[in-house]
């Protein structure tokens, strides 16, 4: 199936159409949107219908924008559903499909008469647990899926905190944390990945302990009020993450030190500049710090 943008919330609506002695029928499916949709963020415009064929089976699969996805404009909608199947009559419905339902089968929400008005899916609250089923067939260990995650987060929005364990997926959406005047968020819904700080300078720091605590060590400032970054304490550029340095910027040792060459700190030139001994003292100077080959001879 084609991929829509990551940043524009989706459903994947399936079904399948059979004849009562169970042979598949043949036919498409196609979905009519409002006539144009606007994501400003993500910046896309959708137009058109999506229009997906019936496989042998009589099975079909398609990815959908969701009809109140965060930044469309229009905000709410409905997709007109036309049933075009060979040898048999089709439909014309409406259909809703909100982002909090993202897997949905065709089966559970088409009408049996169409007169009746608009469908769509809605979320109720939990009902009483009931007796544990069969086991069967695991996920991978730690990971929920967003209908858990919007259950767990609606049944925990009363509490001061909550500790979630596992893989947590915040689709659709910007992630924010506010505190006093000031917060930070990570931005998915535009054309990059923003990492945003308002209202305050922003740190990058590195604890040595696993929770926050032991040696903390602050590598970057950001500030709020000027486009001033402060590189803090000793920055390695190196070809990849775990190659030998190539250079060496050291703050906290006031040294420096280029292509290799091990940091030193700042050089004091000597000699005399008649007799060629000065210049001689500046070639072995620079050649420390690693910024030329000395290839000269006497």
């Amino acid at each position: 199936m084609p991929e829509l943008p990551i940043n524009v919330a989706s459903v994947t609506l399936s079904g399948r159409y059979i004849r009562p002695d169970g042979s598949p029928l043949s036919g498409t499916l196609t979905f009519e949107p409002p006539a144009h949709l606007t994501f400003p963020d993500a910046d896309i415009i959708s137009a058109g219908a999506a229009t997906v064929e019936l496989d042998a089976t009589g099975a079909f699969a398609v990815n959908l924008i969701a009809t109140d996805a965060v930044g469309g404009d229009p905000s709410s909608w409905t997709y007109t559903v036309v049933e075009r199947l060979r040898n048999t009559n089709g439909r014309t419905f409406h259909l809703s499909l909100p982002s909090a339902s993202p897997v949905v089968d065709l089966a559970d929400i088409a009408p049996t008469d169409p007169a009746l008005g608009d469908y769509t899916v809605v979320q109720g609250p939990p009902g009483p647990a009931g007796p544990p089923g069969p086991e069967g067939p695991q996920g991978p260990p730690g990971e929920v899926t967003e209908a858990e995650l919007a259950s767990a987060v609606a049944g925990l929005a009363s509490l001061a905190g909550a500790t979630f364990t596992g893989v947590v997926t915040v689709s659709g959406a910007n992630f924010a944390v506010m505190g006093t005047s000031k917060g930070y968020r990570f931005r998915p819904l535009g054309s990059r990945l923003d990492l945003e700080a308002t209202g305050s300078d922003l740190m990058v720091n590195v604890f040595s302990g696993p929770a926050f605590d032991g040696t903390q060590r602050s590598y970057l400032r950001l500030e709020a009020g000027v486009q001033l970054a402060h590189a803090i304490g000793k920055w390695q550029f190196s070809a990849t993450a775990d190659s030998a340095a190539v250079h060496v910027l050291d703050g906290a040792a006031n040294q420096l030190g280029f292509h290799g060459a091990t940091p030193v700190a700042k050089q004091t030139v000597t000699g005399s500049r008649a007799g060629g001994a000065a210049l001689a003292d500046l070639l072995t100077k620079l050649a420390t710090l690693g910024l030329i080959t000395d290839g000269t001879t006497a």
